[in-house]
């Protein structure tokens, strides 16, 4: 697989062919972190909050998928920060911003691909709180990681709608659990789990 800029750029690709209206793909763009309330007790204006810019309580995010609610209303669904490798500090840095975003998006699935991991290293599993996924793709043929990718971010999307429901009381639940799924072949339930080189992938699992 190619270093980070071209990997990102062959990711955003695939996502632009796989995801149909009103799903899009954005590269670069910025999620708020916090809504701010002034001395006067008011809210950040509603311009602000619907397009949020880099500097303004808002952090840059490499890919991120959006779903198209209203004429001038799009949410972030899925985003997927890309790196080399992973690092510890990648974990903690990645993760605290995860955690950030939550905050304001209830309903928002965040992870990391890794274009030089073979495998998820053990840190991550130290390390990490509120990442939803990891994905190592170092040495996978590009067709398999097109698949792979295209399929992951179908099943994120549908985690993101359900994390919705379930934030929003659309959905009685009597059951909700983060089920840590481990495979050779991410997102892909039909195929046989590996032990090695492994790419961990967590679901919400919900019973009425």
């Amino acid at each position: 697989m190619a270093k980070e800029s071209p990997f990102v750029t062959l990711a955003h690709k695939v996502a632009s062919a796989v995801l149909e209206a009103p799903l899009s793909i954005g590269r670069g763009q910025p999620l708020l972190y916090e809504l701010k309330v002034s001395n006067k007790l008011e809210v950040m204006r509603p311009e602000q909050i619907k397009k949020p810019k880099r500097g303004s309580s808002a952090f840059e995010t490499d890919l991120c998928v959006f779903e198209q609610v209203e004429d001038e209303i799009k949410i972030p669904r899925v985003v997927i920060e890309f790196k080399t490798r992973i690092t510890t500090h990648d974990i903690l840095t990645y993760s605290a911003k995860a955690e950030r975003h939550k905050r304001i998006y209830p309903y928002l699935r965040y992870g990391m691909l890794a274009s030089s991991e073979k495998a998820i290293p053990g840190r991550a599993f130290t390390h990490n709180e509120s990442l939803d996924f990891f994905f190592a793709v170092s040495g996978m043929p590009e067709m398999e990681f097109k698949e792979q990718f295209a399929e992951l971010m179908q099943a994120e999307v549908a985690a993101s709608k359900l994390l919705e429901k379930i934030a929003y009381a659309k959905l009685p639940t009597r059951l909700f659990r983060m089920h840590p799924i481990v495979a050779q072949n991410a997102y892909s339930y039909k195929r046989t789990p590996g032990q090695a080189q492994m790419r961990l992938c967590i679901q919400p699992q919900v019973a009425r």
